[in-house]
C-alpha cells in the first residue's frame, strides 16, 4: 500500500557562500537517495558547480544569488553592504520556491542556510550551526541572533552539523535556548568518508583547497601560489571555481583543478602530508573526518572563520594563519610539533542517522494529516 506523500519528492536547497554549504548536505542527499526519495537539488553559482559535480545526473535549479563580497575586514560592514541584495535574495527565493511548489509537490523541504526556501503545510528543514554570534561587536551579535531567530521560527526544525555540549566543534555558535522550532544535533558532517590514517605512502606534499566569497578566494589563491613555488615537492591546488586562473599560476610542481567530486578529492587527500584551506566550519567537519594535519587561514573579515581559529587552536592536528602572515614553508617544515594532537572522530554514519529518523517522524506527520487525532510525533 502507498503511503500518504510517497511518490512526492524532497527539495534540498543550498547556500552559495562558498562550498562549504553545499559540500555538508553532499551526505544527507546521498542518504535520502540511498533509501529511495527522490531529491530535487536548488542551489547557485559554485555551490550549484559542486552539487553538479556530485550528482552529474540531475539537474541542478538555480536559485537567486546572496552576491555578498568581502571586500573589507569587517564583517558587518560587508553583509550591511550586501543587506538589500540579500534581503530581496531571500524574498525571491520563497517566491520562487511558491511557484515551483505549484507545479511540483514536496513531500518535505530542506535548506541549508536559505531563509527563504520554507512553506507553511510542508515539513521544512533548517540547516544551521550559527544560531549566535561572537564577534566584537555585543550589539551586532544581538541583532543577529534576533534575525537568526526570526527567519528560523518559521521552521518545523533546525538541524545542527554538529556535537551538543563540551565537544561542540562549533564553540557555542550553535547553542539553543528555544524550544521551537525543536533542535537536533547531527554531529559532524563530511561529503567524504572516514580516513582510518594517512596514507603510508604520501604521493602529494601539501594540497590547498580553496572556497569562499570572492575577491578573498583569489587573493588566496595568489598567495599560495606563490609560496608553493618556493617548496620541493608536489603540491595539489583545488581552486573551488570555474572562473579563469590568475596569470602565472601555472608551475611545474603544482597541478590545479577547478572542483572535483568527493571520491576524487579523497584520494588526493588520503595520500597528502599536509592540506591547506580557510578555516571554515564545512572545511573544519571535513579535517575530523580525515585526520590529514592542516594549515588554515581564517577569511579575513569573517569573524565565524576567526572565531573558530580561535576555539580549535590546539584541539587538533590544526594550525592557523594570518592571511596577512601566512607562511606555508614554517608551517610544513614544523609540523612535526602540531601535527599529531589528536582530534574527537566521528563514526561516518551522522547522516544516515539523521535521514532515518527524520523519514521516521515524515512519515507519522503524513499519518496525522490523514488521521489528526493521532499523537504528536516525537522530536
Amino acid at each position: 500500500m502507498t503511503q500518504v506523500g510517497e511518490q512526492k519528492p524532497v527539495l534540498f536547497a543550498v547556500l552559495n557562500w562558498g562550498m562549504g554549504h553545499a559540500s555538508r548536505s553532499v551526505p544527507l542527499i546521498r542518504a535520502f537517495q540511498e533509501k529511495g526519495i527522490s531529491v530535487i537539488l536548488a542551489a547557485d553559482g559554485a555551490a550549484a558547480d559542486l552539487l553538479q559535480a556530485e550528482f552529474p545526473d540531475q539537474t541542478i535549479h538555480e536559485l537567486p544569488s546572496y552576491n555578498v563580497r568581502y571586500q573589507t575586514r569587517n564583517i558587518y560592514w560587508n553583509v550591511l553592504r550586501s543587506l538589500v541584495t540579500i534581503l530581496i535574495s531571500i524574498w525571491a527565493e520563497h517566491q520562487w520556491l511558491r511557484a515551483f511548489v505549484r507545479k511540483q509537490p514536496l513531500r518535505a523541504i530542506i535548506s541549508d542556510n536559505r531563509y527563504g526556501i520554507r512553506l507553511s503545510g510542508i515539513p521544512s528543514i533548517l540547516i544551521t550551526h550559527q544560531l549566535r554570534f561572537f564577534g566584537p561587536w555585543a550589539w551586532a551579535n544581538r541583532i543577529g541572533q534576533l534575525a537568526v531567530r526570526w527567519w528560523s521560527r518559521k521552521y518545523t526544525e533546525i538541524w545542527v552539523p554538529d556535537w551538543e555540549g563540551a565537544n561542540a566543534l562549533s564553540g557555542g555558535m550553535a547553542s539553543w535556548t528555544f524550544t521551537r522550532p525543536p533542535i537536533l544535533y547531527l554531529g559532524p558532517l563530511s561529503r567524504f568518508g572516514i580516513l582510518s590514517k594517512p596514507s603510508a605512502a604520501p604521493k602529494v606534499d601539501i594540497i590547498a583547497i580553496l572556497s569562499g566569497p570572492e575577491p578573498q578566494r583569489t587573493y588566496l589563491e595568489r598567495l599560495i601560489s606563490n609560496q608553493l613555488t618556493t617548496i620541493p615537492g608536489k603540491h595539489v591546488l583545488i581552486r573551488g571555481t570555474k572562473q579563469s586562473p590568475p596569470p602565472g599560476l601555472k608551475h611545474p610542481n603544482i597541478t590545479c583543478y577547478d572542483l572535483l567530486a568527493a571520491e576524487e578529492l579523497q584520494v588526493l587527500v588520503s595520500h597528502s602530508i599536509m592540506q591547506i584551506s580557510r578555516s571554515g566550519y564545512s572545511t573544519v567537519m571535513d579535517l575530523t573526518y580525515s585526520g590529514i594535519p592542516a594549515l588554515m587561514i581564517p577569511t579575513p573579515g569573517q569573524i565565524e572563520q576567526e572565531f573558530l581559529a580561535d576555539h580549535l587552536r590546539g584541539k587538533g592536528p590544526w594550525i592557523f594563519h594570518t592571511q596577512d602572515k601566512l607562511d606555508i614553508q614554517t608551517a610544513y617544515y614544523s609540523r612535526a610539533f602540531w601535527a599529531d594532537i589528536p582530534s574527537k572522530r566521528p563514526d561516518g554514519k551522522e547522516a544516515e542517522r539523521a535521514v532515518t529518523s527524520f523519514l521516521q517522524r515524515l512519515a507519522t506527520i503524513e499519518a496525522r494529516s490523514v488521521n489528526p487525532f493521532l499523537p504528536e510525533p516525537p522530536l
